[in-house]
């Protein structure tokens, strides 16, 4: 076996090159002045519809129907444009067509003034006289473009002088319509069928108080709770007064009760008196849960608080206790329990929140998470198994977990989080997730059997049809398949998502408080290790339900590589539109070439809007890895990524399937075959690696954003090249350690230590 190896790698900055390009109809579409009409009526109906409704807005509330998932760069821009802003400006929510996967198409929605609408109405008359009269009636790529073959200005000549308008906003408009099937009004599609239940608005000049006021809707009548600036928590005949009144304002509709649903427990041993050792410094873990029975034999290892606001301290004296305490002892001593489960990560002190009895509305919970991370900056790892038994919607982020991701943007930390369980009597298709467990920045954990297989309870991702949630498996048990964890009556067999968290949470707290590691290389590394080369495998069939695959229990099996692989993590920050390193010194054989097979994971914490829909998160990291081909610096990518490249084209589709565009973790590998053979070596150029950054909103999140890599190359014929690696890395000046556990064990421990001053 290998050692892991941290590399410090001195990465360049580089702006994005302005590129000059003729816009025109993607190709093999085409403009006709009877869509033009059509596009017409349906902007004139969303104007009907409005008129016949009380005017409480400024504005329109409008959506766009998009034929595509369209790129931001790609959606209308002479289209409803207000004077002195850009349509990406008026941009409230997002979200997909009801199409079957794969086809699904964008849904935009706008806020915008009657004036604009109607001025877009006028300029596209005059659109379809120019696409009648200059075209013979259908926009074509071919009869619309601009230029010749050989790039030159083409020999035809529109006589653009003839129309009242610009050209360049002329031929925007006829491109705008090649993108658009229709307008319409907002619409909610699915209502959770349950008797209260989160409600979020879109964005206007109106908060909900005004809102309601204008509504006459009066709180001893309807009551409910007002979460922030957008979102409401009403019970079903409130919410029928509101989708009667205003549906076209409805953005969202959640669940607004996360809870643990208990299990059947068997037990396994009775209570009886089990010898542990006091804690000293062992690394903390905070779990947020139902109550912590203080009688178990572990206790010591945990700071209880019952964190329970004035009016819920009733709940106190029934609690059920079981789940909480079970979590905490497989954090504290879940391999003495288990031990075919022995990770070799030692105890964990835990600092346990019990939030609730095994319910609690969901923004209550929410507002308590917050204050509890805020006030205890210490902990990095924090275990979370309370869920929804609702689907997660396709079309937005749940409340809960959009909040968790916000924490971790802004704080140093990570949720380890259950899958959730499919608690279904009857299961005739497989469900999907429940909130949080759509959390992105979180790991999301399911739960498999012993062999390998999911849980009989499993259920499935992906989050806004898109997003790989969950992000990794591990061992949870199943009915006939248990693990023992420790509750208030002793040991006892259970089963869940939520007993395979903690296993998680465990690894992932011993990463970054053992290891010494930031959270964003921790998360690469379990998530790389979980994927290995099987991963990107055409027969790999199981991603809806284990993610990028199941963590290896032996932790030194995440901190290690085999013989042959030489293994290496990269932490950096992107601060410009590309973070970039093109002198790699990847070993060569006798022949000059590079035998290696190679594989790369990235992990970064994004910002994300939960009022964007489906475009929830405002930063895209891309990576590319492989071989510097050209001094300009070209690199042959092992995922052959061309988004960025100049004249490498991939539509949105294409750059979200392949490439994962938009997503908080890329994967890229080549694949294990015996067909593989060495690639050459293009002069003494070496390997590069390159993060781009694209940002969707304006004006620009935070620029700046950590990422991790994990790079593993694996040699063809077997040989060990570790030592080539480093010493070819120490001559370029890069620093490299070798991750050695038991000096970082001392290391740890050392820091730990009390100093007594005589």
């Amino acid at each position: 076996m290998n050692a892991l190896l941290q590399v410090k790698l001195n990465f360049a900055n580089e702006r994005k090159k302005p590129s000059a390009v003729s816009k025109n109809l993607r190709a093999h579409s085409e403009v006709t002045v009877e869509k033009i009409d059509a596009l017409m009526e349906s902007l004139q109906s969303v104007l009907r519809y409005y008129r016949g409704q009380p005017k409480l807005l400024n504005d329109i509330l409008i959506d766009v129907n998009y034929n595509d998932i369209i790129a931001k760069s790609k959606r209308i821009e002479a289209m409803l444009k207000p004077y002195g802003h850009t349509t990406n400006d008026m941009v409230v929510g997002a979200r997909f067509s009801d199409a079957p996967p794969g086809q699904e198409n964008h849904i935009i929605t706008y806020y915008i003034d009657e004036a604009t609408i109607k001025e877009t109405i006028e300029n596209l008359k005059i659109a379809r006289r120019f696409v009648e009269r200059e075209l013979g009636g259908k926009a074509t790529t071919e009869n619309f473009k601009e230029t010749g073959e050989d790039g030159k200005k083409d020999i035809r000549k529109f006589h653009y002088d003839r129309y009242p308008i610009l050209k360049t906003r002329l031929r925007s408009l006829i491109i705008d319509c090649s993108v658009v099937d229709s307008f319409s009004v907002p619409s909610v599609a699915m209502v959770p069928e349950r008797d209260s239940f989160l409600i979020t608005f879109y964005k206007t000049e109106l908060t909900i108080s005004q809102l309601l006021e204008k509504l006459d809707i009066e709180e001893w009548r309807y009551p409910h709770t007002f979460y922030g600036s957008d979102t409401i928590s009403v019970n079903r005949d409130l919410y029928d007064v509101l989708n009667e009144k205003v549906p076209y304002m409805i953005s969202m509709i959640s669940t607004d009760f996360s809870q643990i649903k208990l299990n059947d427990i068997v037990s396994s041993r009775p209570l009886e008196k089990i010898a542990i050792p006091d804690p000293t410094n062992e690394p903390i873990i905070g779990v947020i849960d139902t109550f912590f029975d203080e009688n178990v034999y572990f206790s010591k290892w945990v700071e209880n608080i019952d964190y329970l606001d004035d009016v819920e301290k009733y709940m106190e004296r029934d609690a059920v206790r079981e789940h909480g305490t079970q979590v905490a002892s497989i954090i504290v001593d879940g391999p003495r329990m288990n031990p075919w489960l022995d990770d070799g990560c030692g105890r964990f002190r835990v600092r346990h929140f019990g939030v609730c009895a095994n319910r609690i509305q969901t923004a209550r919970l929410v507002n308590k998470v917050k204050r509890i991370v805020e006030a205890n900056p210490d902990i990095h790892v924090w275990n979370l198994s309370l869920g929804t038994e609702d689907e997660v919607s396709r079309n937005f982020i749940s409340f809960d977990a959009a909040a968790l991701d916000e924490i971790q943007s802004k704080h140093n930390t990570v949720f380890v989080i259950s899958g959730t369980n499919d608690n279904r009597t009857v299961r005739p298709d497989v469900q999907r997730v429940g909130s949080p467990a759509d959390s992105l920045n979180s790991i999301v954990v399911n739960s498999v059997r012993r062999d390998g297989k999911s849980a009989s309870y499993t259920r499935k991702g992906n989050v806004l049809c898109f997003f790989t949630k969950p992000d990794v498996s591990y061992y949870g048990g199943d009915y006939d398949d248990r693990i023992i964890a420790y509750g208030p009556q002793g040991e006892e067999a259970v089963y869940g998502t939520s007993f395979a968290a903690p296993w998680i949470s465990r690894k992932m707290c011993y990463l970054i408080d053992v290891m010494g590691m930031q959270r964003e290389v921790a998360k690469a590394l379990l998530i790389d290790s979980a994927a290995g080369w099987e991963y990107k495998q055409s027969a790999y069939k199981h991603k809806d339900t284990r993610g990028y695959g199941i963590v290896p229990i032996d932790i030194h099996k995440v901190l290690s590589s085999e013989s042959d692989e030489i293994k290496f993590v990269v932490y950096g920050t992107s601060e410009s539109y590309k973070t970039t390193n093109y002198a790699i010194p990847v070993p060569r054989d006798e022949e000059s070439k590079y035998p290696y097979a190679a594989r790369a994971t990235l992990c970064y914490f994004p910002e994300c809007s939960r009022n964007q829909g489906v475009d929830y998160t405002d930063c895209e990291l891309s990576l590319t890895f492989g071989r510097v081909i050209n001094d300009q610096g070209k690199i042959d990518d092992i995922n052959d990524n061309i988004q960025d490249d100049n004249g490498g084209y991939a539509d949105e589709r294409q750059s979200r399937a392949d490439f994962r565009k938009w997503e908080n973790t890329k994967l890229i590998s080549t694949l294990l075959k015996d067909s593989l053979k060495p690639r050459k070596s293009y002069g003494e150029r070496l390997w590069g690696l390159t993060v781009t950054a694209k940002h969707r909103l304006s004006p620009r999140v935070k620029e700046q954003m950590n990422f991790g890599v994990v790079v593993t190359l694996k040699e063809m014929k077997g040989k060990n090249r570790v030592e080539d690696f480093i010493k070819a890395c120490t001559l370029r000046g890069y620093i490299v350690h070798k991750l050695d556990v038991q000096q970082r064990l001392d290391i740890y421990h050392t820091a730990q230590e009390e100093i007594t001053f005589d």
